[in-house]
């Protein structure tokens, strides 16, 4: 079946994220805008997830659990998880990476944790957009452990991109699965080959995307989905 999606979107903990980026807001509007399968990818945790679930349980909507990881070179990378439980350790573990920064709300935004109905759950010090120090071959290894898959995430759009960032594309077998960012140039050979993925990376809630790009599943759940992503991997 045709599953509209969105798999690269952030709540409010990612200090980037509109405050009004609560996970049961952006899974309501996944809903209002056609959705049937979003991811929650903040940056460099996974701690939101859980309320996204919930919310998605109420609006109709699968969530898969992932999250954008930085890598020490800069680059961003997308990380999918089969379950619940793979995300959160993940996560802890990618938030151990980084430095010992703390978060100044007032020049790059809240970072806040929501729970029970997007009530305050708390928020994360460590500040969530700075780089870990995992290299692009770490992440992948730290992903693959906890049982995901990693997709890189805008790879032309940036330094942030891994085009950016690296200077090139690593070539195949490495990430099959590319994240491509739609009206920006990207070079033929970066994505030879490779299954592209185009996602909003919403960071406000009017930016969450319609139904324009969408997979091929056996029904519309997160564990289709990620079997579906995993496939590609062989």
């Amino acid at each position: 079946m045709e599953v509209f999606c969105d798999l690269h979107l952030h709540s409010c903990l990612s200090p980037c994220g509109d405050d009004e980026m609560t996970p049961w807001n952006l899974v309501g509007m996944a809903c209002v805008n056609g959705l049937s399968l979003i991811a929650l990818t903040d940056h460099n945790t996974t701690r939101n997830v859980p309320e996204a679930i919930e919310a998605g349980k109420e609006y109709g909507v699968a969530v898969l659990p992932g999250m954008e990881i930085t890598s020490k070179e800069e680059a961003h990378i997308l990380g999918y998880f089969p379950t619940l439980e793979d995300a959160l350790a993940a996560g802890d573990e990618v938030y151990d990476c980084l430095p010992a920064i703390e978060n100044d709300p007032s020049l790059f935004g809240n970072q806040l944790i929501k729970t029970t109905g997007d009530q305050d759950g708390g928020i994360l010090s460590k500040l969530l957009i700075n780089a870990t120090s995992l290299s692009v071959d770490e992440v992948e290894a730290l992903v693959k452990r906890h049982n995901g898959i990693t997709v890189p995430a805008h790879i032309n759009r940036g330094h942030n991109g891994m085009i950016g960032a690296l200077g090139l594309m690593p070539f195949l077998p490495q990430f099959p699965i590319v994240e491509v960012s739609a009206g920006l140039d990207c070079p033929a050979y970066a994505t030879k080959g490779r299954f592209q993925l185009h996602s909003s990376d919403a960071h406000r809630l009017e930016d969450v995307q319609g139904p324009v790009f969408s997979l091929q599943l056996e029904e519309a759940t997160p564990e289709a989905a990620f079997r579906f992503l995993k496939s590609i991997y062989g």
